[in-house]
């Protein structure tokens, strides 16, 4: 393995109060900024980390370091999060043929059964997200029951269903804005 030119490797006692800033990887522009201004670079593995490079840069008392390191692990978490949300939510035409999605039920266009997964996606989540009463009024649209029938089932007055269907309809619609 190739040894790294110009990298920089302290020991972490160099500084007295130490803290360190992670460095994303290939991020070449960086690494030679911090170098350009006396800023060392280590290459350091965290017990349940990945190998990075990291800035280290030396705080004026303990308390100070511990907060910058504390800031920089939460902002390195919340990355690592919602980079995670992203790929759980991204949607690919593998993904979808894996799943068992049969490509003649919508089309053979990739981009339209992409959005179309989407879309389920999110309307499955805003139909989770209501009440089993308001999912009883959405499934009675689907269905195209009667209002009357449903009211009488429900023991409630039709106009009261009216207007809670109303809702539940305006609500959902709400949830999917950005779906039309």
């Amino acid at each position: 393995m190739k040894k790294k030119k110009n990298i920089v490797n302290p020991n972490p006692l160099h500084y007295q109060y130490p803290y360190y800033v992670k460095i994303e990887d290939g991020d070449k522009d960086s690494i030679s900024y911090y170098m350009r201004n006396g800023v060392p670079i280590c290459y350091i593995h965290w017990p349940h980390r990945m190998l990075h490079f990291y800035a280290v840069f030396n705080a004026q008392s303990q308390k100070e370091a511990d907060s910058m390191n504390r800031l920089f692990n939460n902002w390195d978490k919340k990355e690592y999060h919602d980079t995670k949300v992203q790929m759980e939510n991204e949607v690919s035409y593998e993904k979808l043929v894996e799943e068992g999605f049969d490509v003649l039920q919508i089309g053979t266009n990739p981009e339209e059964i992409v959005v179309y997964k989407a879309l389920i996606h999110a309307l499955n989540k805003a139909l989770d997200e209501l009440t089993e009463e308001e999912l009883r009024y959405c499934k009675m649209v689907a269905d195209k029951e009667s209002e009357y029938e449903v009211s009488k089932e429900m023991s409630i007055h039709p106009t009261i269903l009216s207007a809670r269907k109303n809702a539940a309809l305006e609500e959902l619609g709400k949830k999917m804005k950005d779906y039309r």
